[in-house]
């Protein structure tokens, strides 16, 4: 998407290390990729001046599994890593707007049956269009082929769903998988459009399903927010109002104070009325203002990816 070369392998063997590309020195580049790929670098020295450090300090080699030591020598990328970050963010912010991302993959599974997962992403939002709820919902279905399919794919009801969704979890820890002969792979690129058209209405339907059940869940929270902030405001405004009555008019209780004491407690008493008014003010509106953030606006339900899963060639 952003016209880039790929990660390719480190000069030491392919052991697990790529060079990353240098995004932000391209032709018409992003300029603020340079803060970002920053964080590949080495650390910088206390003393040493931001320009010498870039200029000293190359972009290192990355790495996506634990190099079982501890080393400044790569980068181990993992999900909360600022570069990653970065890059998944196209997906979180806009999703599939445009129609311009377009995923299919296969994993290979030692069950016998093919099978077909389409995963779509449900979000929920709120007011200023603040995310509330966000998960990726999966249907799955046997996939049959469309020269012999005779209707549209027939969603799997739960237990063979999931079974598949177990067998999708086997695969991915699958290091040793068979090569699939390229017929069945284009014979599945050229079903990839059917078979995503006859599960999006199943899984638009079960969207709405799990949309309802976070709708439910966000309100018991929001009840829960509002209940808990009334509880606190109460208790400010209860400690505040004992403290006015044991301040407020006796003047036993400020025998013996200086001048400047008594200057501060009259700044108290002050601010003490004021910040009661505030308080029975926040008690109408701050349980209320808690509840409708949570009040579900906008709902976006798209499809990510489809994956098929082959039986393992034997």
């Amino acid at each position: 998407m952003l016209g880039a070369e790929p990660l390719k392998t480190g000069d030491n063997g392919g052991n697990g290390r790529y060079l990353f590309p240098a995004l932000d020195q391209r032709t018409g580049a992003d300029s603020t990729w340079a803060d970002t790929l920053d964080t590949l670098r080495a650390p910088r020295e206390r003393e040493q001046k931001f320009w010498d450090w870039r200029r000293s300090s190359p972009i290192r080699p990355v790495v996506f599994e634990d190099p079982g030591v501890v080393t400044e020598e790569v980068v181990q990328l993992h999900l909360e890593h600022r570069v990653v970050q970065r890059l998944l963010g196209r997906f979180t912010a806009q999703g599939f707007v445009h129609h311009d991302l377009s995923r299919a993959c296969m994993a290979q599974s030692s069950d016998a049956v093919a099978r077909v997962v389409l995963i779509g992403r449900l979000a929920l939002y709120g007011p200023g269009a603040a995310r509330l709820h966000e998960e990726l919902v999966p249907i799955s279905a046997r996939w049959i082929d469309p020269v012999v399919r005779k209707g549209a794919l027939v969603p799997y009801a739960r237990e063979a769903h999931t079974r598949t969704l177990t067998l999708l979890n086997a695969s991915f820890l699958e290091k040793h998988a068979r090569t699939v002969p390229g017929e069945i792979v284009r014979q599945l690129q050229a079903s990839a459009a059917r078979d995503m058209d006859e599960l999006l209405p199943q899984l638009e339907k079960r969207a709405e399903e799990h949309a309802a059940e976070a709708v439910t869940a966000l309100g018991k929270r929001a009840q829960a927010e509002s209940t808990a902030m009334k509880e606190i405001l109460e208790t400010q405004k209860k400690h505040i109002d004992q403290t006015v009555e044991k301040y407020g008019t006796d003047s036993q209780m400020t025998f013996g104070f200086r001048e400047d004491e008594l200057r501060q407690l009259d700044a108290n008493r002050k601010y003490w009325q004021k910040r009661l008014t505030e308080l029975r003010h926040e008690l109408e509106t701050e349980p209320q203002r808690i509840r409708g953030q949570y009040q579900v606006l906008a709902r976006r339900i798209e499809p990510v990816g489809l994956v098929y899963l082959w039986p393992v060639m034997r």
